[in-house]
């Protein structure tokens, strides 16, 4: 009985509090409570202050690979800030500053928007260690494998060709490229994992547009889905994917759908393509979680079937400021043409004897700061024109007209129609 207290008042000495005090004394009793065994109390006591210890210090969960266990019940991963800081792993780069490895990523714009295009572009980049868009280097040459379907096939084989003719890679046939086309429209997950192993890739870019569901939630999920597979097999997995909406011009962000992603390239056309010129203007934009950002006019010269040497793939990448005025010229060029759309409907609703550049301005709406220089480019331009039949005796200011964009063509005259005339009319 007379070592209890003894023993208490040792545990409050040496820190414990009445409470943590009683806690060891249980301890020790419920092991017989011998003088005898005081070697056994040291241990038991000693085995009772490290577990308390244990759950006072998070840090005495740590793993053996440094990693926190949870503690308890709980999910979470706990780490003081030195253990985070000293399992920070350098970052590996697909393109340097650009694309990091291990990292899902996407290639998102809206339909017809090259995206394919600037897809097989990367693959062959990251393949042959050679540059991306003819600008971004490669960290070195990756094995690389591309998913699509087979209805692409001859596409995908004539961007491949163009690729190739356009680099200056001694490795033109691409054999670090396998491909994949899937004639049922599905990915197979188990087929995926097979074909990831057999070639050990390391880059997957999957065209995902015909091979998943159109539902938003359905596709949604199975896009994690090919994306866990790729990552869990070794392979950093790029996903081309269509924007539902327009992208605008000063979007810099992903849709909510493929918040997944860890880094991606906004693809748009920044002018109106011109079908069959194979002139696209378009407006890249990279970001990412690792730091990475930035944007760049690129302009694709695809040329057509008529010239001589057969379509190609000719790229040349614009910087920021270029992009920054082409887009305000062009901003003042449309603003131009809405207040000449107005000049020309304001000189159409007046009277011709009425249509005083004062009255066309009043009418039209414009102020006179605005109105004054289109004016001026108009009449240089020969769009209007003073009207030739305002009598000066009695108008002390001319008057203006829309000018004749040429004459009409000539009315010919009725020809009867009767076989005899129609025979002669057909050529022999």
């Amino acid at each position: 009985d007379k070592d209890l207290p003894r023993l208490r008042d040792q545990l409050q000495t040496v820190g414990y509090s009445v409470s943590q005090a009683a806690d060891l004394m249980c301890a020790v009793l419920d092991h017989g409570c011998q003088l005898a065994h005081f070697a056994d109390y040291a241990a038991i006591l000693h085995k009772s202050r490290a577990e308390q210890r244990d759950c006072d210090d998070p840090s005495s969960r740590v793993r053996k690979n440094g990693r926190q266990e949870p503690s308890g019940d709980s999910s979470f991963l706990e780490f003081t800030t030195e253990q985070l800081l000293e399992q920070q792993e350098p970052l590996r780069w697909l393109l340097p500053g650009m694309l990091t490895q291990n990292e899902p990523a996407v290639i998102v714009g809206p339909s017809k928007s090259l995206k394919t295009s600037i897809a097989v572009d990367l693959c062959a980049a990251l393949a042959s260690g050679e540059k991306f868009l003819g600008q971004f280097a490669a960290a070195r040459a990756f094995r690389v494998g591309l998913v699509s379907s087979t209805t692409d096939q001859h596409a995908l084989t004539d961007l491949a060709r163009r690729w190739s003719a356009a680099s200056s890679s001694r490795s033109k046939r691409l054999p670090n490229l396998t491909w994949a086309l899937s004639s049922d429209g599905s990915t197979n997950l188990e087929n995926l994992r097979a074909w990831i192993a057999k070639h050990q890739l390391e880059v997957v870019v999957i065209d995902p547009l015909r091979l998943t569901s159109t539902g938003k939630s359905t596709q949604a999920a199975q896009l994690c889905d090919l994306v866990r597979c790729c990552l869990e097999n070794g392979a950093t997995p790029i996903l081309c994917c269509q924007s539902r909406k327009a992208i605008k011009s000063d979007a810099s962000d992903i849709p909510r759908e493929l918040g997944f992603a860890r880094q991606w390239l906004l693809v748009r056309h920044r002018q109106n393509y011109l079908p069959g010129s194979g002139q696209h203007r378009l407006q890249l934009t990279l970001g990412g979680y690792a730091g990475q950002g930035g944007e760049w006019g690129v302009d694709i010269d695809e040329g057509s079937l008529q010239d001589p040497t057969g379509r190609r793939w000719d790229v040349t990448l614009r910087e920021p400021q270029s992009i920054a005025d082409e887009t305000a010229a062009c901003e003042a060029e449309a603003h131009a043409q809405r207040l000449r759309a107005k000049i020309r409907v304001a000189i159409q609703s007046v009277a011709e004897n009425d249509a005083f550049k004062s009255r066309i301005r009043e009418r039209s709406g414009i102020s006179g700061a605005r109105f004054e220089p289109v004016w001026s480019q108009m009449l240089a331009a020969g769009e209007v024109e003073p009207n030739p039949s305002c009598d000066r005796k009695t108008h002390v200011h001319p008057t203006y007209r829309l000018a004749e964009r040429g004459s009409p063509p000539e009315k010919k005259e009725a020809v009867r129609s009767n076989p005899e005339a129609a025979q002669r009319a057909v050529p022999t």
